[in-house]
C-alpha cells in the first residue's frame, strides 16, 4: 500500500480563515449599524429640535396679536400636532434707572416641550400694548 499525504490545494481556504473573515466582517456590520443608528438619532434629535423653535417662534408671533389674559393657558400635544405648549401671562416688577418701579410691564413665557426637547422664550410687554392690541377687530375675530 501506497499512503500518499495529502497536500492542502494553495487556492482552498480553511475553515479556520473562513471563520476569521466571518468574524472581521460581523465587527465591520455591527460597526456600521451602530454608526447609522448613531446619525439616525442625532438627526431625529435635531429634527424635534428644529420643530420645538418652529413651534416657539410662531407662538411668540400669535401671542403678540392674542396675548393670553393674566394667567395660562396651555395646549395639549395631542392637539397641536405633539408639540406640548405652555404660555404665560404675569405681571413683573421692574426698576429704571432712578430705582422706581415701572408700571405695567407683563412678561409673557412660553414653553414648548416635543419628547424630551423642551425650548422657552419670554418676551416683556406694556399693558396699553396688551390693550392696544385686544382692542384690535382681528383679535377678537
Amino acid at each position: 500500500m501506497n499512503y500518499q499525504l495529502r497536500t492542502r490545494n494553495a487556492a482552498a481556504f480553511t475553515l479556520f480563515e473562513v471563520l476569521i473573515a466571518l468574524t472581521v466582517f460581523i465587527f465591520a456590520v455591527t460597526g456600521l449599524a451602530i454608526a447609522l443608528d448613531s446619525m439616525i438619532q442625532s438627526a431625529l434629535t435635531a429634527r424635534e429640535r428644529v420643530l420645538s423653535r418652529l413651534e416657539l417662534e410662531s407662538r411668540l408671533a400669535y401671542n403678540m396679536t392674542d396675548p393670553p389674559l393674566e394667567g395660562s393657558r396651555t395646549l395639549k400635544s395631542e392637539e397641536n400636532h405633539g408639540v406640548e405648549v405652555q404660555e404665560s401671562l404675569e405681571p413683573v416688577e421692574l426698576k429704571d434707572n432712578q430705582d422706581q418701579l415701572i408700571p405695567n410691564i407683563y412678561r409673557l413665557k412660553i414653553n414648548t416641550k416635543i419628547g424630551t426637547i423642551t425650548d422657552s422664550a419670554e418676551i416683556l410687554l406694556n399693558s396699553s400694548m396688551i390693550q392696544r392690541i385686544q382692542s384690535l377687530p382681528s383679535a377678537t375675530n
